[in-house]
């Protein structure tokens, strides 16, 4: 049995365990803040003391960015802070230190890893895995193989738009899809459509008084419109319809049996955004519809997306069972 030491890297946490190749965690999962500026030490320290606590036989990092899986380096890592840090080196300081195998992905495409081998495929032979958190973005698994692109950019789904009409963009693309539905579109959407309505008068509320003063949130736009905010509804009714577009497309260029969201934003939003994308996906979908569902792997799918790629990298094609961990959350 191998032992790999596993790590899900996100802009803000940084999630670790030891795992085995059939998905059960031999530790408790450690997650403390992401510092990027000292993403190569963090790393490091933290696989001193894994090795203390058990051999290891390999390691599998799932980071975000621009990732250059063959040569083991981040090419392109975006702080929350929006700083751009280029070329983070992680496998030569492990190979040196550890003489440990190294298996580095993008966090979206090994998101839709993990998906494949330890979530909820049961028969089906195309999968796509959405996030939405501080942006959007997906990784694409068709029997078994990730689509990965001609130079492993694959899976920028945030960056498909949506609304082209728009003067809402992200990194440069016009009407980008995540410039409206992600954890960082959504306030300025909300900010953006209050600027521009002309129709609130005197229907203004303690929300929209707020969003005129101060910058909201995206969890702040969904609570409000729970409590029964007429223009926070609004607001994520048409960002419902720019989410069931998105999906729309996806479906129709890559025809999946199944499309699982994760990320904080569908995670902690489960009704509005699954049932939101349901009531308008029939519009943009040509090809029959895929089963719509939250992953089950939650919050730790970074570090089943890291066993994934271990598991695609050595070559263990086999599904598996589900791993105790995660059939407890079926239930």
């Amino acid at each position: 049995m191998a032992f790999v030491a596993l790590f899900g890297i996100g802009s803000t946490n940084f999630h670790s365990a030891i795992g085995t190749p059939n998905g059960d965690f031999v530790t408790d999962i450690s997650t403390e803040p992401t510092h990027p500026h000292r993403l190569e030490t963090q790393l490091l320290e933290r696989l001193e003391e894994m090795q203390s606590i058990r051999s290891l036989d390999a390691v599998a990092i799932s980071a975000p960015g621009l990732v250059d899986a063959e040569a083991g380096h981040i090419r392109k890592f975006d702080t929350p802070e929006g700083d751009l840090i280029e070329h983070i080196d992680l496998r030569t300081p492990i190979e040196s230190r550890f003489d440990l195998p190294v298996y580095l992905e993008n966090d979206c495409t090994a998101s839709a890893l993990g998906e494949w081998y330890f979530g909820r495929r049961e028969d089906h032979d195309s999968l796509i895995h959405l996030t939405f958190g501080t942006g959007i973005g997906g990784g694409v698994v068709d029997r078994g193989h990730p689509l990965r692109g001609e130079s492993a950019q694959a899976g920028e789904f945030g960056l498909m738009s949506v609304a082209p009409e728009s003067d809402l963009s992200s990194t440069g693309v016009t009407g980008a899809w995540e410039a409206f539905c992600s954890g960082r579109g959504i306030p300025r959407y909300v900010a953006h459509r209050f600027e521009a309505d002309d129709e609130l008068g005197e229907n203004k509320s303690d929300f929209t008084r707020t969003v005129a003063e101060e910058e909201v949130t995206a969890p702040a736009v969904f609570e409000a419109a729970q409590a029964g905010d007429r223009f926070a509804q609004a607001c994520l009714a048409q960002i419902s319809r720019y989410n069931a577009a998105g999906i729309g497309a996806l479906c129709n260029a890559f025809n999946p049996g199944l499309v699982t969201l994760g990320g904080g934003v569908a995670l902690n939003n489960e009704s509005w955004v699954l049932e939101g994308i349901e009531r308008h996906l029939e519009e943009f979908c040509f090809v029959e519809r895929p089963t719509l569902t939250l992953s089950p792997l939650g919050e730790d799918i970074g570090l089943y997306g890291a066993l994934g790629t271990y598991r695609d990298r050595t070559g263990n094609q086999s599904a598996v069972e589900i791993p105790k961990s995660v059939s407890s959350t079926l239930d």
